[in-house]
């Protein structure tokens, strides 16, 4: 861009200086081929500048529909660019320039405000929420002297959503277990049997006596447990591993609408309620720092807790939880560490 402008800088000093060294000859001289040279080069000036008179805010970029996609997958951009009303005098050099995740540009010369549709490549890096794709629109005159811009836009809703890990398919039999083996209610202190601790049980139902003697965690699994609500909560913290424990969610919760386990929660900012899972919440969610606020107090209910790391804030909320509900917490450690095994079985 500054090597174009340069040259147009250039151009126009140069054109000026034989402009102005021929008038200087016509005075000194009195020649009427000079003066006759002089006033062609006088209405080419002129007849420039008039090509610089269509406006670059009466061209409409409009996408064609709304974009839903996730991230690192190709997709096209359709685009048409118009004028409501095509002009007489013509954009000489017409130029769209898109940002810079966009490789592309496209010329038209001497446009007038005809249709022009365009399919625009895209493979998005980032999770993202956008309402207007920015475009810069570029014409010149006639010889190049003098370049004008206008910030247009497409608005249209554009949703990038994490891509889904399709290896989240074989964890859906483990919550089908968590979820199985949860209660809530009166308690029912019938025991069915003793067993070792597994991940994901909870903590209230360990024999803490006889884990003492048996030297390993010892689980009290209870009989006739009643169904109950099951929550599956993605606790978003500010963490390295935030987009990769966001992209395990949205897998688990994908894979797992038809059978209805548990209903979603995410808790995160960007967001106007933590029940707020659509295409857009995934799209629009941010790590937090600081808890948002209303976040819900459940009661009655299984909590199956998805987050980057376990933190003080976390602790703090599932103390606020414990005493009606039953909670459950896994890392994106644990899961990735479920997933290994469980890959290690089927090799």
């Amino acid at each position: 861009m500054k090597k174009k402008k340069l040259e147009r800088v250039l151009r126009l000093l140069l054109f000026s200086a034989a402009y102005f060294l021929l008038l200087a000859y016509c005075v000194i001289f009195n020649n009427n081929a000079g003066w006759s040279l002089w006033f062609l080069l006088t209405l080419l000036l002129l007849l420039d500048a008039v090509f610089l008179l269509p406006s670059l805010k009466k061209v409409q970029i409009v996408l064609e529909e709304s974009i839903q996609a996730e991230t690192q997958t190709a997709i096209t951009l359709p685009l048409q660019v118009f004028k409501y009303r095509p002009t007489l005098l013509p954009l000489v050099d017409f130029t769209l320039q898109f940002d810079d995740r966009f490789k592309n540009s496209h010329h038209s010369a001497f446009y007038r405000g005809n249709l022009i549709r365009l399919h625009l490549p895209w493979t998005p890096k980032e999770r993202g929420s956008y309402e207007e794709l920015p475009v810069q629109l570029y014409s010149h005159d006639l010889f190049g002297f003098f370049e004008k811009s206008y910030a247009a836009g497409a608005k249209q809703s554009i949703l990038i959503l994490p891509k889904l890990k399709l290896e989240a398919v074989a964890l859906l039999p483990f919550f089908k277990q968590q979820v199985r083996s949860q209660t809530h209610g009166e308690p029912n202190f019938s025991i069915r049997q003793f067993r070792q601790y597994q991940l994901g049980d909870s903590l209230k139902n360990i024999d803490w006596k006889l884990s003492s003697k048996q030297q390993e965690l010892i689980y009290r699994e209870r009989e006739y447990e009643e169904e109950q609500d099951i929550f599956l909560l993605f606790w978003g913290e500010d963490h390295p591993a935030f987009e990769e424990t966001l992209t395990l969610f949205y897998s688990i919760h994908h894979f797992s609408q038809n059978q209805r386990l548990f209903q979603p929660l995410l808790i995160g900012d960007g967001l106007t309620s933590p029940y707020q899972t659509d295409a857009a919440a995934y799209a629009q969610i941010l790590p937090f720092e600081k808890v948002p606020e209303g976040v819900p107090l459940l009661t009655g209910s299984h909590l199956i807790f998805i987050t980057p790391v376990f933190t003080p804030q976390l602790e703090n909320y599932l103390s606020q939880l414990e005493a009606k509900n039953s909670c459950q917490v896994f890392t994106y450690a644990d899961l990735m560490r479920q997933l290994n095994e469980l890959e290690e079985v089927v090799g």
